[in-house]
């Protein structure tokens, strides 16, 4: 995962259409200093993205560093393009990043200041704490503090070498460009022309930001951000708010929590991996898409893919209500408590051998718990489960082998699914390691599958990294509680204690009555197993 920093907090998002007033499009002033980005300033209050802008947040802590070093010293920066609103609003058209950084550093808030606490309702991620504490010691280090400069011109004589820093500040400046005219879709094709020249956008990304009007988008921004930042949903009723805030937030716990730390140090892990990166929205995207049954394409493979101008439909109240339900309930089969819960492991199906999180495989078991669900094959899957598991668990490298043939996230999780598929059907037909291992030899497109052996280097006296995640995996997975239906591990994030002799039946709450079980097992598998046997 790339270390990009989130400034997304430090310029904020307007509608382009929602502006009322006259003339439009005039000439603005023709620099920025570094007076104009001052907390309170006009200028500041004035500044706007355009609301489907995507997030601020594609620089490096280097990059930040760089920039705000090359503004210190005077050096030549490329012009901030932006269009002034009938309601004169200036909105940035190209040159959100290099006005980010700035303020960013007059602000010291690179992701977990005042500005960003306060967008992101206090729930700053821990990787996002951490870049922006590493982006913060490098200027700090090579540039200085802002408020330094700020004390420095204050009381002169006090630090001769920063005072003649500030004084040069004074006369840094950004250039202006505007874009002229009234007609607010000009103004926008103006933003994706330049955009399309701009940092390479994720094909995803890009499909995200042409949809950006559409239930399943709305709902992807609503999760990935834990329902905070930039409120995309902001124009439907208090009462859809409220649902989607609440039923988003549900949807990133039971994805993201806890926050993964690597290397790991247990296998209390989150189903979806990191919480914050460039893969975060496009996951989170094609997992809803696939949710409710949306078709997902590998638009990587689309020719010259671009950004476009959209369709200024409102969105869809019920529309995103509907999606936002499927997504959920998806999620709430994956992990959590919910009666419907089939606590998968994250280790046994989320994660490779050494530890490293497989986003790919997320998609692909999404897509898997749909179609049982669908084909109604849920209580199958519970009958195969421990079998179906123990082989995945054993043959982890297969996973790593289909990804590199035929690609991650959408390029390759259809085919990771195929091969979930296969497993559960011949492990629910009886089929042993062995004879699953022959079936897939058999196979013409799992035939590339090779059982592979972890190389751990016999001179080395200290361990590998990879090492230490391995046995760390494999130890505490050996260890973990088994349901007593399935017999298949138990996460602790979906841990039920059930009555070994029911209530109803005289059986009494205490330990030796006790019994660990997935949710969905005490709910129904453990309802229908005991028909079979009195049937």
């Amino acid at each position: 995962m790339a270390d990009v920093v989130n400034l997304d907090a430090l310029l904020l998002r307007e509608d382009f259409l929602a502006t009322e007033g006259v003339d439009a499009g005039s000439q603005g002033k023709t620099a920025i200093f570094e007076t104009d980005l001052r907390k309170g300033e006009m200028f500041l209050s004035t500044l706007r993205k355009p609301d489907f802008q995507r997030e601020t947040a594609a620089w490096s802590p280097n990059t930040i560093r760089d920039f705000v070093e090359a503004f210190v010293e005077g050096e030549l920066i490329p012009a901030v393009i932006c269009w002034q609103s009938p309601s004169r609003l200036s909105f940035v058209i190209d040159g959100a990043h290099r006005l980010s950084a700035i303020i960013a550093w007059l602000t010291d808030d690179y992701g977990d200041g005042d500005n960003s606490v306060k967008f992101y309702d206090n729930n700053i991620p821990a990787e996002q704490r951490r870049l922006a504490d590493k982006t913060k010691q490098l200027i700090n280090e090579t540039i200085g503090k802002y408020a330094d400069f700020r004390a420095a011109a204050s009381n002169p004589g006090s630090n001769p070498a920063l005072e003649l820093k500030a004084r040069a500040l004074a006369h840094a400046q950004i250039p202006l460009l505007w874009v002229k005219g009234s007609d607010s879709k000009k103004a926008e094709k103006a933003f994706l022309t330049i955009n399309q020249k701009a940092t390479v956008i994720d094909p995803t990304e890009l499909k995200i930001l042409n949809d950006r009007f559409k239930p399943n988008a709305i709902v992807a921004r609503s999760i990935v951000r834990n329902a905070t930042g930039f409120r995309y949903w902001a124009t439907f009723s208090e009462q859809t708010i409220t649902k989607i805030e609440v039923t988003s937030k549900e949807i990133y716990r039971l994805l993201y929590k806890p926050e993964l730390n690597q290397p790991i140090r247990s296998i209390d892990l989150p189903v979806a991996g990191h919480g914050y990166g460039s893969q975060t929205l496009p996951l989170i995207f094609d997992f809803v898409n696939i949710s409710n049954g949306i078709a997902v394409t590998d638009v990587s493979r689309s020719k010259g893919p671009k950004l476009k101008l959209a369709e200024h439909t409102p969105p869809v109240e019920e529309d995103t209500l509907r999606v936002l339900g499927a997504t959920v309930k998806i999620a709430r089969m994956f992990t959590g408590d919910h009666p419907s819960s089939l606590g998968l492991h994250p280790a046994v199906y989320f994660y490779s051998s050494n530890g490293r999180h497989q986003p790919t495989a997320v998609l692909a078991m999404a897509q898997f718990v749909k179609d049982l669900l669908d084909q109604n094959k849920l209580l199958d899957f519970c009958a195969a489960r421990s079998r179906m598991e123990s082989f995945l668990v054993s043959h982890k490298m297969y996973i790593n082998q289909l990804t590199s043939k035929y690609g991650s996230m959408t390029k390759g999780f259809r085919h990771i699914r195929d091969y979930f598929w296969f497993i559960f059907e011949h492990a629910h037909a009886g089929k042993n390691e062995s004879k699953i291992e022959a079936a897939l030899a058999d196979h013409e497109r799992f035939q590339i599958l090779v059982k592979e052996k972890p190389i751990l280097t016999k001179k080395a006296k200290a361990f590998s990294a990879d090492a230490k995640q391995l046995k760390l995996i494999n130890d505490t997975l050996a260890s973990s509680l088994t349901c007593a239906y399935c017999d298949a591990k138990i996460d602790s994030k979906s841990m039920h204690l059930d009555h070994a002799k029911e209530k109803a039946d005289g059986g009494l709450g205490v330990t030796e009555n006790a019994e660990w079980a997935h949710p969905y097992c005490d709910s129904t598998y453990k309802t229908y197993k005991a028909s079979l046997v009195s049937g």
